[in-house]
């Protein structure tokens, strides 16, 4: 378990001794004592068990709570009920400052940041051509598939020559726009998908793609706060306030193997159908019921620590995760080439 989702509204993190506790009822810890219910606890987790906790909603932690994740090196994210991340409470880390000067220079070298980010695109475009492949081989009769992986295919030979940031994004936009056109001739479930639409997302599967898509982001980030990066420096998403730019850049190559999978295998199993969502009364779009969003959590969770479908080697999804951040280390300090993660059909 090393990440805890705690979804249960007004359920307060607390410490006590030495483990971390979960309780509901006795309202907030900001709330005036003769106004609380007696207290229930729902769990207790010792804190060399996590690495991460998550609260979803409106779920509190105190203080003393914070110090505990804080000596123990957990990463702490407060996220809304519909998936978006709030923020993050990241531990002060043992670390050295060389490969964030590395990561400064490789930004401020236009050449070398876009050596890197061409592979980023590529990887992206590679995988989703290999991802389309599969689908086609079960759909041999449906031309759009062809055509897509066609385009692809071209866009690929384009990204080999962008010489600048601009050129490349309008490339992976065109490419994710191609790619989403025929997502849905994947699902073939109670939950259909039409087109890539988000903020909100309007549709159980955009639902679905959008939270996989923000935990993903928030995985990987603090995969590499834990090597050093800085998470907000990217190569191709520009510095924006609280957007983790090379997290962003990382997730391309993952985006279709690991969150697009995950979400179809979901849906097509009928482990999530219509009736497992609502909609938000904040943004009108729709989201998890809370009791689905927990077996999401749940699903997440042992989908990390599965074996990654369509590689050449056997590892985890967060092995294969932390394996890149390590690459790109390497890479960025000048000790090897960055190898982007390809499935079979793309090596």
């Amino acid at each position: 378990m090393p990440t805890l989702y705690v979804t249960e509204p007004g359920a307060v993190v607390r410490k006590q001794a030495g483990s971390l506790i979960i309780t509901s009822g006795g309202g907030s810890p900001s709330h005036d004592n003769r106004a609380r219910s007696p207290r229930t606890t729902l769990l207790e987790v010792e804190p060399h068990r996590l690495e991460m906790i998550g609260l979803v909603g409106r779920v509190n932690m105190t203080a003393g709570a914070m110090r505990m994740c804080l000596k123990s090196g957990i990463a702490v994210s407060w996220l809304t009920r519909g998936g978006a991340l709030l923020g993050r409470l990241v531990p002060e880390l043992s670390r050295t400052a060389d490969l964030r000067l590395h990561q400064f220079r490789t930004i401020e070298n236009t050449a070398y940041a876009m050596e890197l980010g061409r592979c980023f695109i590529d990887a992206k475009l590679a995988n989703a051509t290999a991802l389309l492949s599969a689908l086609r081989s079960n759909r041999p009769g449906e031309p759009r598939l062809s055509q897509s992986i066609a385009h692809l295919g071209d866009l690929r030979e384009r990204v080999s020559d962008a010489t600048d940031r601009d050129t490349l994004m309008g490339l992976e936009g065109e490419g994710a726009a191609c790619y989403f056109s025929v997502l849905g001739l994947a699902f073939s479930g109670d939950i259909k998908f039409s087109a890539r639409r988000r903020r909100p997302p309007p549709d159980p599967a955009n639902a679905l793609l959008s939270l996989g898509y923000v935990l993903l982001t928030n995985f990987i980030a603090g995969i590499l706060e834990a090597r050093g990066f800085d998470p907000y420096l990217g190569v191709l998403h520009t510095p924006r306030s609280g957007r983790p730019s090379l997290a962003l850049d990382l997730i391309e190559e993952f985006r279709h193997p690991v969150v697009d999978r995950f979400v179809l295998r979901l849906s097509n199993r009928r482990q999530f159908r219509p009736d497992c969502f609502e909609t938000d009364p904040k943004t009108s779009g729709t989201r998890l019921k809370r009791d689905s969003l927990k077996k999401f959590f749940h699903e997440w969770e042992a989908m990390l620590d599965a074996r990654m479908a369509g590689l050449s080697v056997d590892i985890s999804v967060e092995q294969a995760l932390q394996t890149q951040a390590d690459r790109l280390a390497n890479h960025i300090r000048g000790r090897e080439p960055y190898r982007p993660r390809l499935l079979r059909e793309a090596e």
